[in-house]
């Protein structure tokens, strides 16, 4: 939210993190220390889950734990790969095509002498060499038939290989895309989203609003009853609100407990009559553990509003939308504020 965008805030949670390598004897390494930075944010909480799964199998945070976490959490090395196998996979493939497109075409052309060469002479040759010249050109139609078969073949593996390959990048990108957790789309795919419907709101003049909204409580319903069972929380909340809006806007997990949704083409008024449907949605969702049939209750969510300003930046518009949620908080959560000429107002 709005204050935790604060320089006091973010100065804190780096001293604290200062602190805590130094006190649990973590080398003070940049990878360490962006690690810790969001596992005590709590901003990745797959990260948190991922830390403390590992450490509790080793019992301490080992440079092997650093290096798996690191590498799956801050690093593009399974695009990476993905691109390497990408350009493994054409050059093998045009190679194929390569050499039996040259024997193909090396055969067209010495075919295409013969023929030439025969018609020129075919008037002058006796029956026996006339008999000689089209045995070779038999055999020479059989030779280029084969090379010409043998490049369909490679044509056609090609084709096979790129498709699957199409595919295999379809699926990294749409990996990288997503939040692991619940499916929908993940903070960089929010980014990129918002992005484009902010662009689009400039060249056609229609408006785009942006709904933040954050669980009530989540942090003490995680406690309660236990990651798993919040985790199984994190995933309703995200069908929920999926399922409550259009096919053009975008619902995402912007961080933690934390959703975003881009609403292109919408008035303010309709957005925060769509951020009171899905609040009520959300509340109507019964609770019960599988495991022991208990009724653990509800969960509420909060949700700022924010329309977009012409020419406005991301982040300040991000910041405006987070400040309408924080009002909403503030004021006693599960509620829908907005924010109009600067000043949150009650949806």
């Amino acid at each position: 939210m709005a204050q935790s965008n604060s320089f006091k805030t973010i100065e804190a949670n780096a001293k604290n993190t200062m602190a805590l390598l130094k006190d649990q004897s973590i080398r003070q390494l940049p990878r360490n220390y962006t690690i810790w930075y969001e596992y005590l944010t709590e901003s990745n909480p797959d990260l948190v889950r991922r830390v403390n799964e590992l450490m509790e199998t080793d019992g301490k945070f080992t440079d092997k734990i650093a290096s798996e976490i690191y590498r799956d959490f801050f690093t593009f090395e399974k695009e990476n790969k993905a691109i390497q196998e990408s350009n493994r996979i054409v050059q093998k493939s045009m190679d194929s095509v390569m050499v039996n497109l040259n024997a193909t075409t090396g055969d067209f052309s010495n075919y295409g002498e013969q023929l030439s060469d025969f018609a020129t002479k075919a008037d002058s040759l006796s029956v026996t060499e006339l008999q000689d010249v089209i045995g070779e050109i038999v055999s020479q139609t059989s030779t280029m038939s084969d090379n010409a078969m043998k490049l369909n073949d490679s044509l056609d593996s090609a084709s096979k290989e790129i498709s699957n390959l199409r595919k295999l990048l379809a699926e990294v990108q749409e990996e990288a895309l997503t939040d692991g957790l619940t499916g929908i789309a993940n903070r960089k795919s929010f980014d990129a989203a918002l992005a484009k419907a902010t662009s689009m709101s400039l060249e056609t003049n229609t408006p785009t609003c942006l709904l933040l909204s954050d669980i009530d409580h989540f942090k003490k319903f995680n406690d309660t009853h236990g990651h798993p069972f919040g985790d199984q929380v994190l995933k309703l909340v995200a069908k929920t609100l999926t399922g409550g809006i259009g096919r053009t806007a975008t619902a995402a997990r912007y961080g933690g407990e934390e959703f975003g949704i881009i609403l292109p083409n919408t008035e303010l008024d309709e957005a925060v009559d769509l951020a009171n449907d899905l609040r009520t949605a959300v509340s109507s969702k019964k609770l019960v553990k599988r495991s022991t049939g208990e009724d653990v209750g509800k969960i509420t969510m909060s949700f700022g509003v924010a329309l977009y300003t012409p020419r406005e930046d991301a982040l300040t518009y991000i910041n405006r939308a987070d400040e309408a949620l924080y009002a909403a908080k503030n004021a006693g959560r599960n509620q829908v504020k907005h924010l109009q000429s600067g000043l949150a107002q009650t949806g």
